[in-house]
Formats: C-alpha cells, structure tokens, sequence
C-alpha cells in the first residue's frame, strides 16, 4: 500500500541507521512485527476523516484491525459523573482500543491512561494521559504530571479507563498461567479522593507463547512486540465484560491497599459465568416438580398445638405472636404435613426442593422439630430439624444421621459430634421472611433448647446456597470460607461424596481475597453487588456469626445443583453477645456460678 501521509510508525526512524537498511527489509521487518497493520489502519482512519466520517477514533480502529468482541454490561457505565472504568490487560494496544471503542458508546467524556510507546498513535492522542511503565526512577517522577491530570480530570465529572496493571499480562510459573502484573494502588486511591464510581471490565483471552516468552527474557523487549499481538488479536472473537459498577459509598472506609484488590477481585470475577472446567456451574438435572399438596387447615393445626404440654414450648416472643416449641413426629400428625408443605413451598422459591408434594423424609421420623408458630394467625411460620446425635448413633448407628448420605465421617470427627445436635431443613416461610423478628425468634427457641439439654456442646450441618447465585456468587463464597472459615483439624475427619470442584477460584484471584474481604460483611457486601441486592444467604451469616467453622463442602443434586457447606459450631466458642441474646441473659455455663442479681 502507498502511504499519502507520514507512517504512523516509520521503522527506518526507530532503529539506528535505519535510513541505510534496504527499503524490502524495512518492510518485511514491519509486517512480521505487526507494524505494517498499524499503519495501514491509520491511513484508512486518515481517509475517512478526510471524506467526512464522523465516526471516533476507537470505532474505526476497531474496524480497520479486525478487533471483533461480544460485549455485555455496557448499561452499568453511569451516563454522567466521575467514572473510573478498571480492566484487566490481557493482549495490549488491541485492549486500549476496544476498551475506547466500548466506553465511547456510552458517553464520549473518556480520557485513557496508556504507556509511552502509544503516543505514536496519532488519533488516539485526544483522548490519552501518557504514563511510563518502563522507567526507572525518573519515570516515577514524570507520571506524577498524569496522575495530576488524572485527578484534575474526574474532579471535572469526567470518566477515566485505566488498566491498573500498567503492561500486557505475562506468564507466571507459580500459578501455571499467563496473569495481570500486580495492580498499582495509585488507581484506587484516585478513586478515593474524588469518590469516582468504579466500573470493573474484563476482557477475554491472552497474549501468544511468543510474547510470553520475549516477556521471560526480558521485560523491556516486549513493547516491541506489542504491534505483532495485534494481528493475532485480529483473528479471534473477544468477550468483553462490565460489572455492576461499586458505589463510592461501598469502599468509603477502606485504604488503598484493599480497594485495589476489591476492585482486581471483581474485575476477575466476570470471567467465571462462562469460563471451564474451573468455575462453571453446570446447570443441575431437569426435575420434574409435581404440585404442592394443599396445606392443612389452621382448625388442625391449631388444635395440635393448644394439645402440646407445657414443656414443648421453648421460647415465646414478647414482642410478636411467634412461639417456638419443640416436639416429636407423633405428636404433629397434621403440623408434620404442614411442615412438608412449607418446606417444599419455601426451598423451591430459591431453585431447591425435593420436586415431591411435600418435603419430608424417613429422618423426619427420628428427629426433634422445632417449629415457629405463629398463634395469632394460626399458621406455621417456620421450622427447624433437629438431631439428637448421641442418641441417634446408638440406635441407628451413623446412617441415621441426615448428612451422612452426602458427608462420610471418621470415627474422632463422629466423637466430637456426637456430643452435638445436627441441625437441618430450616426455612422461614416466605410471608415471614421479611420479618427481622423471624429468623431471630427462631434462634430464640434454639438457645432455650439448648439451655434446656446442656449436654450438648456442638451444633452441625449444611448449609445451603442455591443454584439462583450466579456462578460467580457461589465460587467467590466458597474460596471466601475455604480461606477464611475453615477448621483445619476437624476438616480431616469428612469427606464429601460429590465435591465442589467446578466452584474453585483461579489461584491468582484466591489471594486477593484476605486483602479484598477482610470479614463476613465485605464478603456479603460484594456478593450483594454481583447479585444487585442479594447479600449471602441468611442462615450462613448466621452460623458465622456464632463462630462457625467449615469443615466440608459437597454438591447436593438431587436438591436442585445446592452447594452444602458443611459447618460446626463450638458453643463453648460462641461469642458473649450472642449467647446471652439466644440463649437469655440469665443463662450461665454449667459449672459457673450464678450471675448474681445487682440493684441501683
């Protein structure tokens, strides 16, 4: 092709001597180093200006380089206001020129932060604030002048792209895999000083073995290969990633060191929906759900209840027409259907459910139920299982244990909790969900029980999270508790049957995550933003909140595809707060003296 104007990249200028090398040399040198495409793209961009278009630098780019991507999220950039848009970096120029092609859909305030060796790009010189990832000392120096104009910039309302990376992701033998070079903090404290809206994006793919291996022997070599990256990029299809965007609000009380790697976890975090075999969550077995039977009439419902002796009821609220009682099978012929109604009611609301009439099972026979009555309405409003452990190994041995068809134990992990109660199938039925009193009176009735049968110090079983969590929702919850909340001891003493595997986070985001979600409410804050408004299930909150600690983790698919967590809890552990409030200021650990009454 003749050039009517100077080359955007002129070899001949860039190497020394480079006026005396053959002009045959010079062009094959550029076409095999991915330059010659570079050039013959801005020619054509030159030619359209010249006849009129009006279509964005970005735009045409991506035409004349054959940069094609799937896009999804473009919604979550704010239309106005200060923007920070934060990516992963895994090619090179290709990603700063579909990553301008996309915002710019959206609105055309955008400045792009890149490395020196993209001045040469003509077109892209609008909307650029150059950096030096190269340098040494003195190019630290120099970016002080873009991190200024940076600020300047969103302090104006404006929207910033950056890739926190600063360079192209290289190969890193610890993790087996080509990742993002560490993220630079300065990024996010930008985002706290002008409390911008952060936008994580993902972009697919990666760069070629060629690069990577240029990379490994020296890392000042490879932006001269960059050009020849796009020729490669050019023959693929990309899929391009926005996140729901995180609020200033939300990151207001942490440093730069945590926002950095919240804002890395959730930009990683947008590659799991589609990716495999590593994190994908296959859709669990079509089921045939059959209807709900009829529930029972409140007449005999209320009259078993009004039938139970004064010792069934544990617990009854002061400030609301909930009671708790605990009872056996034979005593709640009809509220033991109810329950099986609500039950399957209930868990099919999340995509759960035994897919039967009703929800019940021969466990049911053996079992302690602990119902939340509601004496005002005359309706069951909730219900708990629970398990006798002791008292169920010596006459069914460990098979009558509920967990022990997904869970094998051995035999010290089955003596220290048969000193336990297994505690399963709680729900809440939906009409009282939205009830804080719930969940709390419930567990009002759990303390008295216990208060009631001191002998037990544990309290185990799974917890649930449903197959309606997105695949990223669910990976990040479990690598959260398998870092986090994990009992190495008693771990070694379960095995679940059908294993998580699918739901493990690369080992490059699993680190990130001590720093990112330093507690149980960062991580159910973030899964609040991925779910757009659903924190972690209710009951696992709970049970980490008395101080409960994972042992195992299974897959239940005979349960709509559920993740069980398997958890433990020490009640000699749990916190003083808690004990008091389930368990009523006036209980005291057997063997301790009695709190002593103290008048003003």
């Amino acid at each position: 092709m003749k050039f009517k104007r100077p080359k955007m990249v002129n070899l001949a200028d860039e190497i020394a001597g480079g006026r005396h090398v053959p002009g045959f040399l010079l062009e094959a040198a550029e076409k095999w180093l991915g330059l010659h495409a570079l050039n013959v793209a801005h020619e054509h961009i030159d030619n359209d200006w010249d006849e009129g278009s009006r279509e964005n630098f970005f735009r045409l780019a991506c035409k004349y380089l054959n940069l094609l991507y799937d896009l999804e999220g473009l919604e979550y950039i704010p239309a106005e206001g200060p923007c920070i848009v934060v990516s992963n970096h895994p090619h090179g120029m290709s990603d700063g020129l579909m990553f301008g092609d996309i915002v710019m859909q959206r609105r055309e305030d955008i400045r792009i932060v890149v490395n020196e060796f993209l001045r040469c790009v003509r077109g892209m010189r609008p909307y650029e604030i150059t950096v030096d990832v190269y340098g040494g000392e003195s190019a630290k120096r120099a970016n002080m002048t873009g991190m200024r104009e940076m600020l300047h910039w969103l302090r104006e309302g404006h929207c910033l792209l950056v890739f926190p990376s600063g360079s192209a992701a290289t190969f890193s033998p610890g993790d087996g895999r080509v990742v993002d070079d560490p993220w630079q903090q300065n990024i996010a404290a930008l985002a706290l000083k002008t409390g911008a809206t952060v936008v994580p994006m993902h972009i697919s793919g990666r760069t070629g073995i060629f690069f990577q291996v240029i990379s490994m022997i020296s890392r000042s070599w490879r932006a001269n290969f960059l050009p020849r990256e796009i020729l490669r990029d050019g023959r693929m299809r990309h899929t391009i990633r926005l996140g729901p965007p995180i609020s200033p609000s939300s990151y207001a009380d942490m440093e730069a060191g945590q926002l950095n790697a919240y804002m890395r976890l959730r930009s990683m975090l947008l590659r799991y929906p589609l990716a495999a075999p590593h994190s994908a969550c296959p859709e669990p077995p079509r089921r045939v759900l059959r209807p709900i039977a009829p529930g029972e009439t409140a007449e005999s419902l209320r009259a078993e209840i009004d039938a139970l002796p004064q010792e069934c009821l544990c617990y009854a609220s002061e400030v609301s027409p909930l009671r708790v009682y605990a009872v056996q099978k034979e005593q709640i012929p009809h509220l033991m259907q109810e329950i099986g109604v609500q039950r399957e009611r209930t868990y099919r609301c999340v995509g759960e459910g035994s897919g039967m009439e009703r929800d019940l099972d021969e466990w049911d026979e053996h079992y302690t139920h602990l119902i939340m009555w509601d004496a005002e309405a005359a309706r069951l409003a909730g219900a708990y299982r629970i398990g006798r452990t002791d008292e169920i190994l010596k006459k069914y041995g460990v098979k009558g244990i509920y967990n022990s068809c997904f869970f094998r134990f051995n035999s010290r992990f089955l003596q220290t909790i048969s000193r336990g109660l297994e505690m399963g199938r709680a729900f809440i039925a939906p009409e009282y969900q939205r009830q804080p009193a719930s969940l709390d009176t419930l567990w009002m009735g759990i303390g008295r029980f216990l208060n009631k049968n001191p002998q037990y110090k544990y309290l185990y079983g799974t917890v649930s999270i449903s197959p309606n969590y997105s695949p990223a929702a669910r990976t990040l919850m479990l690598s959260f508790m398998k870092q986090c909340c994990m009992d190495a001891e008693l771990s070694k003493g379960i095995r679940a049957l059908n294993v998580s595997t699918h739901l493990d986070l690369l080992s490059e985001d699993a680190r990130l995550i001590p720093v990112a979600l330093p507690d149980v409410r960062a991580l159910s804050a973030m899964v609040s933003e991925l779910e757009e408004g659903t924190g972690i299930p209710i009951l696992l909150k709970q049970y980490l909140r008395l101080g409960g600690k994972m042992v195992s983790f299974g897959i239940d698919e005979a349960f709509g595809g559920t993740l069980d967590c398997f958890v433990v809890v020490d009640l000699a552990t749990t916190p003083e707060r808690a004990r008091r409030r389930y368990r009523g200021k006036e209980y005291t650990e057997p063997g301790a003296p009695a709190p002593r009454n103290v008048t003003s």
